[in-house]
Parts: structure tokens; sequence; C-alpha cells
């Protein structure tokens, strides 16, 4: 493109064709005033306050008026503030005047446009106010229409941020107003209220309940939220040392002003009165005691070394959490490996993403996605499998949402009828359990068509004769037997996909967790390899991982395979660097996985876990054989912020921390490390996280290194260090370069380097050349049968976030569709088992039975029944068998066979 130059205020400066005279005003530092504008959206031009003059010709809004090469504008002048006050005096007079007694009140934008005008009063009467009183039914977005200037950002960020498209205007003059749906308020209309509406509002017309009574804040804290893996920056909003507000920061690289419901009005856990306040040990009559950090700290390492010595080092195990931050995951990982002497370490990305990680790593070189976020706006098609990002990463979902409104071309591929299953172009409703069959038959059109790029396929890749000998005989028709999907629809699906210049696939956990979970990663690699859509912008294979932090806690080492960076346990090098930087030698033999620990304290064998922050007990498969895993330990000690499911059979709990009391960084699902920073202080007597660790570790008599003084606390900062000296791909990261930057995508191998937004940039795989590997067809472990006719698929909802625990205990828990657990039946099946909306109804498998109320809905498909895991009272995972995954032991979460039965 071009360059023009513009005088702006007499001061030179140069932009590409079509910026506007706002864009150049910012680009100066300077700023006109505005209303309805806001740079996450277009242009709107309606409320004229940012006129600027031009040296010859009227005044023109800067907002909307694109740049001409060599013109002058004056954004101050006379004139302008009279045309500037003369506008603030026309909408003041249909506005309340009592701004001491408005929330917005040192922060409202109209306000602030009187005071820079010098407007004091209005020349006008009054209107009387023909608007509706103030609407207070939504638990965290509150309504006051009387104080609307009918600016319609709120509007238009529903529509090209959030693209819900649940707002609109009503009336005209003095009776217009804002309203959801048919103007039946805002859940009525199914507003996923992610609050952007709040964030736009300039005035008081909008707001958060919380912020109404407590003034403005005293600091304001940038973080990365601790829910999805996602990844969105905030804004922490702090008064007299609590979290005011939450809002989303318009410079975050991942999620560029926007937040979900969860990053935006889910903080309130860290004050609930469920909160673990000091740890307990449980005594001899196996009940709960409190004790002093010092007693509780000493009996976990007097127990874990009695453990090691008495019956050696891999009678102990550890599961670390994709909650916690790198630098906790890093030191469990070195606690587990030399206090410890065992590489029985894990966390759960094993039962959620494992088979992503294991299948990129083989067949690419890496085990993590190949693109950025920002890559669905250069999509010309993307096909998404097994996935729900509108729920489940609901910021992603919503760009995904934008690029498909713009004309991006949409695939699904999933059994439930999301919201964008309902967008797609090509809908396939496949069974669960059916994922490898469709995706053998999408490669058997792509070759047997001849869709596929032969000169990428050589140049940059194995193993396609043997491929497509295989999967030859994976008909569209042999696939539609198993998965009920069209045959004509699969060979379109793989034609739409293979026709355009830039194609890519995402997935979530209804590829992994969904039998065989591993094969059907490599099917869907081996097809963008085989099109050449890898390496470029708009293209890639790229799994949407689940948790804030599932993929740093495996990038650092936390697995039982590996260290960081994935580098194998008997790579002489990295032995030798580790024995550099640690000062002894890691143990050789691969640990334990999850499954196996259980499988382990089940046989005896294992006999000591220190579980930190994840809810084994309510998240795993199987939960019966989980709960007598943990009942067969001898100690059990758990470090979590709630006594949750697995800490009631815990011999000590201690209390965490929250990551709003902490330093550290999290990795997005996009390879982005980005800092978290400590907003409040943790209450009272308690301690972080990585202080815990590290006092566990100096009292078992091994010093991690960490030390930030003469007492426990230790230095995030000297942990990332260390991270980069060990880990190749992260080489070039630091704090310091973080603070810079933002962020940093690995690889990042040195100092200088920027970071990598495309991984295997012009087919250059990490492995040489890309591997192509033909998968068979199995079956999934389990199948429906007379006796349990139906299946169950599980996953997450839009309000909770994994076993809900944080959520559960925050305003969100009022919203009518966050309240309890629901089982959804197709209106199909409801009629054939004379279910109606609102029964409760036992759902059981071959493991165990829940209660549950139904609620029917064709959001899912006849035959298939879906259910969440977010609720402890409603136990879901007491349903789901012992399947695994044949590479990564992967649970089948997704593949359940069930039967209803009335509630007696």
């Amino acid at each position: 493109m071009t360059e023009v130059t513009v005088s702006i205020d007499g001061e030179a400066v140069s932009l590409q064709t079509g910026a506007t005279v706002l864009d150049a005003i910012h680009q100066l530092g300077k700023d006109v005033p505005t209303l309805c504008y806001s740079k996450l959206m277009e242009p709107y031009g309606a409320c004229r306050t940012c006129m600027v003059e031009q040296k010859s010709g009227k005044p023109v809004a800067s907002c909307h008026t694109p740049v001409r090469d060599g013109a002058e504008y004056i954004t101050r002048s006379p004139a302008l503030t009279r045309l500037r006050r003369n506008i603030t005096e026309l909408i003041v007079s249909d506005h309340p005047l009592e701004c001491l007694d408005c929330s917005a009140n040192g922060r409202c934008d109209l306000q602030a446009l009187a005071a820079e005008t010098g407007l004091r009063h209005s020349r006008y009467q009054q209107a009387e106010t023909h608007q509706p009183p103030p609407d207070d039914r939504h638990p965290f977005i509150k309504v006051d229409m009387d104080k609307c200037i009918v600016c319609a950002r709120c509007v238009r960020a529903c529509d090209e941020v959030q693209g819900s498209f649940i707002l609109g205007m009503s009336g005209r003059g003095f009776d217009a107003k804002v309203i959801a749906g048919n103007d039946t308020g805002f859940e009525e209309a199914d507003c996923v209220s992610c609050g952007q509406c709040v964030f736009e509002c300039p005035v008081g017309a909008l707001e958060e309940a919380q912020t109404r009574e407590t003034g403005l804040a005293n600091k304001t804290v940038t973080t990365t939220c601790c829910y999805c893996g996602v990844g969105c920056s905030l804004k922490v909003n702090v008064k007299d040392g609590e979290i005011l507000n939450i809002e989303p920061d318009p410079e975050g690289s991942a999620n560029r002003g926007h937040a979900c419901v969860k990053g935006r009005f889910a903080h309130q856990f860290g004050r609930s009165e469920y909160r673990l306040t000091s740890p307990l040990i449980r005594d001899e009559q196996g009940e709960f005691r409190e004790a002093s950090w010092d007693e509780a700290l000493d009996l976990v390492a007097s127990r874990l070394s009695e453990v090691r010595e008495k019956y050696g080092s891999d009678a102990f195990a550890c599961i670390s959490s994709a909650r916690g931050t790198n630098e906790e995951s890093f030191m469990m990982s070195k606690f587990t490996r030399l206090a410890m002497g065992t590489n029985n370490i894990d966390n759960c990305s094993r039962v959620c993403h494992s088979p992503s990680a294991f299948g990129l790593n083989q067949a690419l070189g890496t085990g993590a996605g190949t693109n950025s976020f920002q890559d669905v706006e250069h999509s010309e098609v993307i096909m998404i499998v097994g996935a729900n990002p509108t729920e489940a990463h609901p910021v992603f979902g919503a760009r995904i949402k934008q690029a498909v409104l713009n004309g991006c071309r949409l695939i699904v591929l999933d059994p439930r009828n999301t919201e964008l299953a309902g967008l797609a172009d090509l809908h396939l409703a496949l069974r669960p359990g059916s994922n490898v069959a469709v995706i053998n038959a999408l490669q058997q059109v792509l070759i047997t068509e001849s869709l596929v790029d032969g000169a990428f396929i050589t140049r940059c890749s194995e193993g396609f004769e043997t491929l497509a000998e295989e999967v030859i005989r994976y008909t569209p028709e042999w696939a539609s037997e198993i998965s009920g999907v069209d045959p004509a629809l699969i060979r379109q699906a793989a034609r739409m996909y293979a026709g355009s210049r830039a194609s890519q696939i995402l997935w979530g956990l209804g590829v992994t967790e969904a039998g065989h979970g591993s094969n059907a990663v490599f099917g869907l690699i081996n097809m963008a390899v085989m099109t050449g859509n890898l390496g470029r912008p708009g293209t890639g294979t790229n799994p949407i991982r689940g948790q804030n932090n599932v993929q740093g806690v495996s990038d650092v080492g936390a697995l039982p395979d590996v260290f960081s960076d994935y580098r194998k346990l008997d790579d002489p090098t990295a032995r030798a660097d580790h024995v550099r930087v640690w000062g002894a030698a890691p143990p050789l033999e691969k640990g334990l996985r999850i499954p196996q620990m259980f499988a382990a304290a089940h046989g005896d064998k294992l006999k000591a876990m220190f579980v930190f922050a994840e809810d084994i007990a309510q998240s795993d498969p199987d939960t019966a054989h989980v709960i007598g895993a943990l009942e067969s330990l001898d100690f059990l000690v758990v470090l979590d912020i709630f006594m949750c499911e697995t800490a009631k059979y815990a011999d000590v709990v201690l209390p965490g921390s929250t990551a709003f009391e902490k330093e550290g960084t999290f990795t997005n699902s996009d390879r982005r490390i980005q800092r978290v920073r400590r907003a409040v202080l943790p209450p009272d007597g308690l301690m972080t996280d990585g202080d815990v660790i590290n006092a566990i570790s100096r009292r078992m008599g091994y010093d991690l290194g960490f030390d930030d003084g003469p007492d426990t606390s230790y230095s995030p900062a000297r942990v990332m260090k260390e991270i980069a000296s060990l880990t190749p791909s992260w080489a070039g990261v630091s704090y310091e370069r973080l603070e810079e930057s933002g962020f940093l995508q690995w690889p990042c191998p040195h100092a200088d380097h920027p970071g990598t937004d495309i991984v295997h940039r012009d087919g250059r795989f990490l492995r040489g050349k890309a591997k192509l590997t033909s998968v068979p067809w199995q079956n999934p472990g389990e199948l429906p049968d007379e006796e349990f006719p139906l299946m169950l698929t599980t996953g997450r909802m839009l309000f909770h976030y994994n076993v809900g625990a944080q959520t559960r205990r925050t305003p969100i828990a009022q919203l009518d569709r966050a309240k309890e657990e629901t089982v959804r039946i197709h209106p199909r099946d409801a009629s054939q088992y004379d279910v109606v909306d609102g029964m409760f109804i036992e759902v059981i498998s071959r493991r165990g039975r829940v209660r549950v109320k139904a609620q029917v809905s064709r959001l899912t498909s006849p035959g298939t029944l879906f259910m969440t895991f977010h609720y402890p009272e409603t136990p879901t995972n007491i349903l789901v068998g012992p399947a695994r995954d044949e590479f990564t032991d992967c649970p089948e979460y997704k593949v359940v066979a069930v039967r209803l039965q009335h509630v007696a």
C-alpha cells in the first residue's frame, strides 16, 4: 500500500492510504473528544464530537474521514470548541445531570467532554423522560436507559466484537433506547454476559453492580486470565486491597480488548467464604483440624521422606496443575525429580490434549499448534472438529464468528448442533466415537480426486505412498455406515477444504477424548500436509487447548517421560544440561502417567501423592476407580484454594493462592507466553503456591535454588531464568523481555529472537519432513447396545470452567443457565423415553448412575445426550469408562453408552 503524508496541528505524519484522520491524530500521540468511536469497531460517525478543521474546506468527522495526501488538519480551535460545546449541550438536554449520584462519575466521557468545552448548564429545557426505570434483574449487568446517549457503541460491540447480535435500538428521539432481544431483558435474550457492552458504554447507562458504591480504583494491574486457553490480557482494577472489577485490556495480544463472562465477572472466588484459610491435618479419628504452617509443612516433609526411604522414590507421584504458573510447575518437576528422585509427575493434559501434543510432535516435530489466533482472519476455510469454542473459548469463538461473517467458509464436524454448526456452510453431525472413520474418508477423497498438493508432498513430507494405500478403502460410503454422515457431505467437505488458498483445521476435546484421539489427530495433520495447508497465514493444524496453562505445564516438563521442551529423558544433551544446571543427574526411567498412578495405588505400589490444584476426584473418568486409588494411599497431600472433592481424601490439605495473588507466567493455546501479575495479596496467613513448594523442598533438605530472601519465598523471575537455560525453544524468554513486548511466542531460541507466530514456515518442519501416518479404523471403547442404547458425550458450558470450583463461587452461579447440571436430550428421544423438560431422570452407564434434570433441546442430535462435569453434586464422570487412547492414555470422555430411567 502507498503512504500519504498529512499535517496535524502543524506536525507532519505519514500513514497508509485508507487510514483516517483520527488514525493520524492518534499516531502522533494526540487526541480529540469522541463519544461513539471505539478502536475495536468500525467508525460510526454519529456523535460528531471528533470534528476537525481542514486548512481548506469545511470541518469533517475525523473518525471516518480518510486522510488526503498533503492535507492539513487542526484539532483545537475556538470554533471547534463552540461546535463541540453545542453538540454536548444537545446531548445533555436528554441526560440526567446528577453526576455525583452516578457510578460513572469521574470516568464518564460525556462529563469529560462537558468539562473540556466549558459547558456548565444547558439552555434547553430537559424533556420529560419516557425511559423505563433502571433494570437490575441481571446479576452483574445493570441498565439505566435514562442515562443512555444513543451512541450505539453497546449495540455495535455486541455485533462487531462478540457477534451475538442480541442488542438493538428501539424508538426515536427522546424515546430511543437500547433493547435486548425483543425488549425482554438480557438473560431472556440469550445474552452471553461477556460485558463488552458495559466496557464500551461511555456513560453510566450500562454498569457493573459492584462499581456503584465503591468509587474509582486505587490501582490497575495488567495480568493474564486464569480460565481457558485463550490467554486474555485483563486490567484488574483494585480498590483498598480488593478487586473492584475487571476489564479486557485493549492492548491484549490474544484478546484485543475483549473478554468473556468468566474472565470479566468471575473473580470473586478469592473472597469466597468457602476458601481455605489454614492448613488442615486429618487426625486419628479421621476428622480435619486446623494446623499451623510449620506443623503442616513439617508433617508433609517428614511423611514424604519416610515414603521415599521406606518404599523407594517410585512409591511417590505428583500431579501438577494447569491452573498454576509455568514457574510453579517447573518447581514441581524439579522437586519430584531431585528431592523425591522419581519421574512420576504428570498433569491434566494427560486427560485432555495429550493426543494433540503427541500427534503434532510425532508428525511435525513440536507438540503445539502451528499458527496463531489471528490467523483465522486470513483463512478462507476453517474446519472445526470436535470443538465448541463459542462456549469453551468464547473470545476466540467470537473471532471465528467474525471471520465467518466476513466471508470465511466454515466446516464443522460435531455430534452437537453448536452455535458455530448453525453458522457453518457444512455441518457433519457424526456419531460420537466415529471421528477417525470420517477423517479417513476425507483423506480418501483428497487422494482419489487428486485434491492434494503433489509438489508440497514430495518436497516436505514422507510416507505418502503408504498412507494412500491404506486410506483407499475408507470410502465416504463406508464412513457413512459408521458415522451417519451423508457420503455426499463428506465429499463436499474434502473439496471445500482442499479448494481454498488458506484452509485451517481447529480441533478440541471432541477429537482427543472421543476414541483413539491420537489417530484422529494424525489424520487431521495428514490432511493439512497433503494439501500444503501449513506454514502460511490462515492455514495450520491447531488444537484449542482447554485450561489457562495446560500448554505451559507440559512445555516446562511436568510430564513423566520428558523434560521441558519435550526433550526425552535419555537425550544425552538434555541430561548433560540438567546436570550442569541442577548439579545432579535426574532419574532416567520413565515415570507413571496419571492412569498408571491410579493403577499403582490400587496395586499397593504407589504409597504417596502430591496433588497440586487438580480435582482428580471430580474431573477424571471412572470416578469410583479414582477414589479407590486415593483411599489406597498411605499419604495424600493436596494444595488447593477450596476443599475440593480430592481434598476430602487427603491427609494434609494446604490452602493455595489464586492467580490474582501471585507472579509468574501462563502459556496460552497458541504458544503465547504472558505475564501473570499480583493484583492483591493473599488473605492473611496464606502463602503463595510457589512458596509452599519451595518450603516443602527445603524442609526435605533440598534447595531448589530459587530463594528470594532469608525466608522460604521464591523468585519467579529466577525460575524463568532457569527454564530458559534448560529449554531451547524458550532460551530467549525473560521477564525483562515480557515486560517490554507483552508476550513472546515460542520457539524463541535467543534473546534477539522476536518469537514465532507461525511454526514450520514454508514447509520447513522442525523434524525435517512432515510424517504422514496411516491410521486404522477401530471402534471406540464402548458402543450402544440394547441395554445402553444412547450415547452420552460430555464437555464444558459457557458459564463454568473445568470442575467449576471457581465460577460456582461467583455471581455467575446466579444466572439461570449456570445454576445446575442438566442432561440435554433431543425432542425425538425425549418423546421416545417419556421425558419432559425440567423433570428429573437417572442417567445410567455400565459404571454408575446420576440423577439430573432433563433439558429437551435440539442442540444435541437424536441418540446423543450431553452433560457437563462442572457440578460435584452431579458427578458426571462416574459414568465414564476406563477406555483410553492407545498412545497417550487419554480417556474417552465423549463416548459413554447409557440408558435413561425415570426417578421413582
